[in-house]
C-alpha cells in the first residue's frame, strides 16, 4: 500500500513568529527542523514518498539534496499546502498519507512506523496525534487520504475528529510524549531544551547563539 508523507513548510523567515528569535536564527532553525524531519521520515520503510510543499526555494534545494518530491505552493496556509499534496497523491494513486509538521523536535521513525501499523489494521480510518495542549494536530494519517479535507486553523484536533466521524471512518486518537511536543512558543522552547535527548533538541538549545 502506497503511503505518502506530506511536509508543509512556511518560508523560512515567516516561520515561528511566536519565538523570540532573530530573522537569521529563524532561518537556521527552520532549515535544521526540515532536514531532521526528512531524515527521520526516510528511515520509515512504510512511507513510499516524501513530499515537501512550500513557496520557499530553499525547501526545493533541500528536497533535491535528500531526493524527495517538492511541490511549489503559494503561502496561503497549511490547508492550501495539504490540498496541493492531496492532488499529487491522487495523481500518483497513493491510497493514504501522513501529514508531518517540521517542528516535532522529538520525532522518531519508530513511533511513526507504529502509527502506520495501526492504520494498516483498518480499511478506512484516521490516526490523530494531538499537540500537548490538546488543541492542535501534530500527526494526521488519513486512509484513504481523500475522505476529508484538513482543518489546520483553530482547534484542528477537534475539527479533524469531527471530520473523521462525519466520514464514517475509524477514528483513533494516540497521545505520545514525543510526538505531542512541538515548538511554537517560548514556553515550548524552554521546556524542550530541558530534554536534550536527540541531536535536534541539542541544536535547538544552542540556536540563540547563532548571530
Amino acid at each position: 500500500m502506497k503511503i505518502a508523507a506530506l511536509v508543509p513548510v512556511k518560508q523560512f523567515e515567516l516561520s515561528k513568529t511566536r519565538l523570540e528569535l532573530t530573522k537569521n536564527q529563524k532561518i537556521v532553525l527552520t532549515e535544521l527542523m526540515l532536514k531532521f524531519t526528512i531524515i527521520n521520515l526516510k528511515k520509515c520503510k512504510s512511507i513510499s514518498t516524501i513530499v515537501t510543499i512550500s513557496e520557499d526555494e530553499r525547501v526545493e534545494k533541500i528536497s533535491k539534496i535528500y531526493e524527495t518530491k517538492f511541490i511549489f505552493s503559494k503561502e496561503k496556509g497549511v490547508n492550501f499546502a495539504i490540498d496541493a499534496g492531496d492532488n499529487y497523491c491522487k495523481e500518483k494513486k497513493v491510497i493514504s498519507n501522513i501529514i508531518v509538521p517540521i517542528d516535532l523536535i522529538f520525532l522518531n521513525p519508530y513511533e511513526i512506523e507504529l502509527l502506520l501499523i495501526v492504520a494498516r489494521k483498518h480499511q478506512r480510518c484516521s490516526i490523530i496525534v494531538p499537540s500537548m495542549r490538546i488543541d492542535g494536530t501534530n500527526i494526521l494519517i488519513r486512509q484513504p487520504f481523500n475522505m476529508f479535507e484538513t482543518s489546520y486553523d483553530n482547534n484542528s484536533y477537534f475539527n479533524h475528529i469531527q471530520s473523521s466521524k462525519k466520514a464514517k471512518a475509524q477514528t483513533v486518537i494516540i497521545k505520545s510524549v514525543n510526538l505531542s511536543e512541538d515548538l511554537d512558543t517560548m514556553d515550548d522552547y524552554n521546556r524542550i531544551i530541558t530534554r536534550p535527548i536527540n541531536k535536534l533538541s541539542q541544536l535547538v538549545s544552542r540556536i540563540k547563539h547563532v548571530i
